[in-house]
């Protein structure tokens, strides 16, 4: 089955359970590989977090309830997974800018976002370049958080000199981004650090990264330019449906080789561990 192919099944299976739970191990079915590995790649090929498109999908399906039916605000709250009337309002407000209540008015503005389609594009003419390299086991050690974003972790160690205090514990910039996936809700589990083989520390996270093949791709050029974002996007949209590697369940690496915003210019090496 072509990758395309699986990723419109997955999002036909996600548009008939809006008003469900999604099972991870359906969409591991579908797509052959890990939910985690799923929800790493979504972003990238999209644009938007998985968890954020099914909250908009489902806020979109919410509106047409409201505005076709004569249901409460609460049976349509708890139908698209909402706990209670307050949070579904609150939620509600924040994408369409008006609450339930207003959204019944034959007048009122809304919001609407339709379902993704995946279709097949020719590619390639820009050739992607990349090394596979096989590495042992080693160490990070840094400061593991879970935030809105990867950035939301760098802002940490950069604002409370933590970032420093690993420059002068490795002898070099920190330099590594680990992503382990996200959550429900779309936040990051991210962890900023240095490769580090001493003893633990006491107030830093570490975590034994286990010997593994990495494709190996380099992101060089403007940070204005959206170099970064857009290498990542042709790995998950180009390279990966069409090689003979697929992504194990282990943290994908950002390695920071430069990115100065003085500049506007960055370096870096991204790593996505695999096996044929």
């Amino acid at each position: 089955m072509q990758w395309v192919d699986r990723m419109n099944l997955a999002i036909d299976y996600i548009e008939t359970h809006l008003t469900e739970q999604i099972d991870p191990v359906e969409i591991n079915r579908i797509m052959a590989c890990t939910y985690s590995v799923f929800q790493r790649s979504f972003a990238p090929i999209t644009g938007i977090q998985l968890s954020e498109y099914i909250r908009r999908r489902r806020l979109s399906s919410a509106a047409y309830d409201l505005q076709n039916t004569n249901h409460r605000v609460l049976d349509i709250a708890v139908k698209y997974g909402y706990d209670s009337a307050d949070a579904f309002s609150s939620a509600f407000k924040r994408m369409h800018g008006i609450t339930p209540q207003e959204a019944r008015s034959s007048d009122a503005n809304l919001k609407f976002y339709t379902r993704l389609t995946f279709t097949f594009m020719i590619m390639g003419v820009n050739e992607m370049n990349y090394r596979v390299l096989n590495k042992d086991s080693f160490n990070v050690l840094g400061i593991r958080r879970t935030t809105p974003y990867g950035g939301g972790t760098w802002a940490i160690i950069k604002s409370d000199g933590t970032a420093q205090k690993l420059q002068e514990i490795g002898g070099h910039l920190c330099d590594l981004g680990l992503c382990f996936g996200y959550d429900d809700e779309g936040n990051d589990d991210y962890m900023c650090g240095i490769e580090y083989s001493g003893e633990d520390i006491d107030g830093f996270d570490r975590y034994l990264c286990p010997a593994a093949s990495w494709l190996v791709f380099t992101a060089k050029g403007t940070i204005s330019g959206g170099i970064l974002s857009q290498t990542w996007k042709r790995i998950y949209g180009e390279f990966m449906p069409q090689s003979e590697y697929n992504q194990l369940d282990l943290p994908t690496i950002e390695q920071y080789i430069e990115w100065d915003e003085s500049t506007d210019t960055c370096h870096v090496d991204i790593f996505i561990p695999v096996h044929r």
